[in-house]
């Protein structure tokens, strides 16, 4: 049998029906006990989100952003019964007061249900550690 037989063709992916849905799952905090409910993303949400973890001054990794990347998915994903957002991106500063235990699981659960993982962000680490740069308000040379 050939292997090739029933692959999808260009014109099915790139139909109406190959759009992305919106998938959802809904979860218990381990340590505050509330149910939430996170989403799926798109492929331009998730990109999105990786570039503005990842934004570059030269080529260096800007430190506030990739420290507050996981807060900052959380915020992303999390959204109530109808699928609207339940947080908007300044609430993400609000996190850093949660529990870590509670930011953790959220965090590992969204980026797995949207298909982020550790060794993706960690490669962008890794290929920058040598350039890492503080947020500034200057880029000129001290």
């Amino acid at each position: 049998m050939d292997d090739c037989e029933g692959l999808a063709n260009a014109g099915q992916l790139l139909s109406d029906a190959g759009r992305a849905k919106r998938r959802y799952k809904t979860v218990d905090l381990p340590v505050s006990g509330h149910k939430v409910r996170i989403r799926s993303l798109t492929e331009r949400e998730l990109s999105e989100y990786q570039t503005v973890t990842v934004t570059r001054r030269g080529l260096g990794l800007r430190r506030a952003r990739l420290e507050d990347a996981n807060r900052r998915l959380i915020v992303l994903c999390l959204v109530d019964g109808a699928g609207n957002r339940l947080l908007n991106d300044s609430h993400a500063d609000k996190l850093a007061e949660w529990d870590s235990a509670d930011t953790s699981f959220l965090y590992e659960e969204a980026a797995n249900f949207v298909g982020l993982n550790k060794e993706d962000v960690e490669g962008l680490v890794k290929a920058s550690e040598r350039t890492l740069v503080d947020d500034s308000p200057s880029d000129s040379p001290a």
